[in-house]
């Protein structure tokens, strides 16, 4: 019994000579859907503050207003707006704030993320056409707060509109329905039906400025630059904003080489790598990568990783340890289970998976993920559209055996 217990304490003990921590996992609602009742809410994004506290935002109906802006289309509704909620180091999540609210407009898809100087920046798009036209009329927006440690919403000191127009739009968009074709990639009713809407979304002189749609943190580029994930709704393409300056001057990266590309996610490895992983819609479930070597300015052809999806929110993350985790839906067709999954070899393959939730016939989905000071990781996603839940674990949970 002796041997047994002095060969377990040594199996414990990591290559810094350090006890490894206990696996560690929890999870709440931000605020109770039985007690406050927020409409359809979806879409967080979360950060930690230098003083440890976190803060989550995401969008939903506000109250209601009257007809013709109320639409059945909840998220894309007139009176839909960001919203927030603030948890102090140790304490508990504050009641819910408006964050920024359109009036009369849809604002979604809220992003969060803090820059070099530690200022607070807030990337959302605003939807300038009726619930029809929805995301396709998505008008990219930003602010920025240096003063939003306390309770409540952040106050803002600046506020833009981001108009991207990244070159060699309709070229990337005919060769990927070019080599569609020739891969027979589409029925060809289907890819019949892309070329025509293409076209037709041409024909409008502002469109490529609109539709370029953000989900996921923006990455905050080890040389302090910000590089901003964006999907364009109109051409279901990907390109990225950079910005070196916080903000007085813009350069959009190279369109990904690809169609069908959602809200892609950013890592940086440490040789200056960035790998995208895309949310992918085009129907074969597997959630695509592409690779940039100058910054996140040209990207590689498109593969596919070896995780399943349906089509549905991700977000990657590179840990502390080096290793790489994804935090997605598992499976082909539902959202009822929500896994978190590591790789060691910057995600060619996935060796460990937990599942933050797993219930048949719910819904957990759009995560959103960071990996806090003291190690912890920390979870938001949508359940069931009624309220935003907070998990929270470590590295050591998540490479256990179910």
């Amino acid at each position: 019994m002796i041997r047994v217990a002095v060969v377990c304490a040594i199996l414990a003990i990591g290559s810094s000579g350090m006890a490894q921590a206990a696996p560690q996992f929890g999870s709440e609602s931000i605020f109770d859907p039985q007690k406050e009742s927020h409409g359809h809410v979806h879409a967080s994004c979360a950060i930690e503050g230098p003083d440890g506290s976190l803060r989550a935002v995401w969008y939903e109906n506000g109250p209601a207003l009257p007809a013709p802006f109320f639409s059945e289309q909840k998220d894309k509704s007139d009176d839909v707006r960001i919203v927030g909620s603030r948890k102090p180091a140790g304490g508990a999540w504050e009641t819910p704030f408006v964050v920024t609210d359109t009036y009369g407009a849809s604002d979604n898809n809220p992003c969060l993320v803090l820059d070099r100087e530690q200022r607070l920046w807030l990337f959302y798009p605003t939807l300038t056409g009726v619930p029809k036209w929805s995301w396709a009329s998505a008008l990219l927006r930003y602010r920025v707060s240096e003063d939003y440690l306390k309770p409540g919403p952040p106050i803002w000191s600046r506020g833009e509109i981001l108009l991207p127009r990244p070159e060699k739009l309709r070229e990337t968009v005919e060769n990927a329905l070019a080599e569609a074709e020739v891969k027979k990639t589409y029925p060809e009713a289907v890819l019949a039906e892309f070329k025509k809407e293409f076209e037709e979304a041409l024909k409008n002189p502002v469109v490529e400025r609109l539709g370029w749609m953000p989900r996921v943190h923006p990455l905050l580029r080890s040389d302090g630059a910000l590089v901003v994930p964006l999907s364009n709704e109109n051409f279901t393409v990907a390109c990225m904003a950079i910005t070196k300056d916080a903000g007085q001057s813009w350069t959009w990266s190279a369109p990904v080489p690809g169609v069908e590309l959602s809200q892609p996610s950013l890592v940086e490895f440490p040789d200056g790598t960035i790998t995208a992983f895309f949310r992918n819609e085009g129907g074969d479930n597997w959630i695509k990568r592409s690779d940039s070597k100058d910054g996140g300015l040209t990207w590689s052809a498109l593969s596919n990783t070896t995780l399943v999806h349906p089509g549905a929110g991700i977000e990657a993350l590179l840990l502390r340890s080096g290793a790489l985790l994804m935090v997605y839906n598992d499976t082909k067709e539902t959202r009822d289970r929500l896994a978190a999954s590591i790789s060691e070899d910057r995600g060619k393959t996935w060796n460990w998976t937990r599942y933050i939730e797993n219930t048949p016939g719910g819904r957990f989905d759009y995560p959103s993920v960071i990996q806090a000071k003291d190690g912890m990781i920390h979870v938001t996603y949508t359940d069931g559209t009624k309220t935003i839940k907070h998990a929270w674990f470590n590295e050591e949970w998540a490479r256990q055996k179910p």
